[in-house]
């Protein structure tokens, strides 16, 4: 079966939490879903419906019942690892897959945050909760989005392109248009979110966006070992702060925020802090990074390029427009 490393996406992207409870739990779950022939699709399908239930359950003020939500939780996540380990040890990893992996994510969170919304209102009768949670939620939204993209945007240059799962808009739409809805109605629903989801990363990182373009129109698969070890030397010390935005960091406040009977925490957390994080670290930290990485590769330009923007012009990864 392999050692559990072999199913990370890399080892500079996980986070601790991931590492030694989520990745061993969810590579057990997949070991298990290959001997009874389940594919990645289907695990994270049973994620989803997993989450949902677990949201569902904080809607009671039951503290029994609050934990099993929270056993429920975790379950999900390691499901949500599962699916995508189980790509990976069974060469099984596909397009639909990572859909299906961000819608489930996506239902799971709407399923948590209304129902911690809909509680907060039987007990305060107050409306307005609702328009706080939806703007948490498109926080929440927002920031994963920015998180997803440059997670795997360090994968591209550092890893190899390959192990990025980053497709631009334009390409993803020419695929639905030539795509018959006669035995792919699912797919063809779903890449129509997926678009929307790639236009948005497009629009928030423009500039990193035309970065990685260039390179990809430059070197192709074959980043140099200059580029990359300057990359990772910019960009390792950000993965943490992106992996706060996304769920785990959120989740412990979450879980902190239910055992001392507050979740006005919770919703602060996702709308103050982690929205100041995301601000920071894409308008300035980020910025001085690719500044960096982005002088050396035009250093490194192949001569056939007269210019970046006949790079960008070619890319076959034609990311961002303004």
């Amino acid at each position: 079966m392999g050692k559990i490393s072999d199913t990370y996406k890399a080892a500079d992207v996980e986070e601790i939490v991931d590492i030694y409870l989520y990745r061993p739990w969810g590579y057990a779950l997949a070991v298990g879903a290959q001997k009874i022939k389940m594919t990645p699709n289907q695990i994270s399908i049973v994620g989803m419906v997993v989450g949902i239930a677990s949201g569902l359950l904080f809607i009671t003020l039951n503290p029994w019942i609050n934990a099993v939500g929270i056993f429920l939780w975790m379950l999900g996540q390691a499901l949500d690892g599962a699916d995508g380990q189980l790509a990976r040890m069974a060469d099984m990893r596909s397009r639909l897959g990572r859909m299906l992996d961000g819608i489930s994510d996506g239902v799971k969170f709407a399923s948590l945050y209304l129902s911690v919304g809909y509680r907060m209102y039987l007990v305060t009768g107050e409306w307005w909760i609702f328009p706080i949670v939806v703007a948490s939620g498109l926080a929440h939204s927002r920031q994963s989005a920015l998180a997803d993209f440059y997670r795997n945007s360090y994968l591209f240059f550092v890893e190899k392109p390959g192990a990025a799962e980053l497709e631009s808009s334009d390409g993803l739409k020419k695929d639905r248009d030539e795509m018959p809805w006669k035995g792919n109605v699912l797919e063809k629903l779903l890449l129509g979110v997926y678009i929307r989801y790639s236009r948005r990363q497009e629009r928030f990182a423009t500039d990193s966006g035309n970065m990685l373009a260039r390179s990809a129109s430059y070197f192709g698969d074959n980043i140099p070992e200059k580029i990359q070890k300057l990359y990772r030397s910019e960009n390792r010390k950000l993965l943490k702060y992106y992996n706060a935005l996304t769920t785990n960091t959120r989740m412990i406040v979450f879980f902190f925020s239910w055992a001392v009977g507050n979740f006005w925490i919770f919703f602060a957390f996702d709308l103050i802090v982690l929205n100041a994080l995301m601000v920071l670290m894409t308008s300035v930290v980020q910025k001085n990074a690719d500044k960096v990485v982005s002088d050396e590769i035009e250093v490194l330009r192949p001569a056939t390029f007269s210019n970046p923007y006949e790079a960008l012009g070619r890319s076959t990864y034609p990311l961002p427009r303004r």
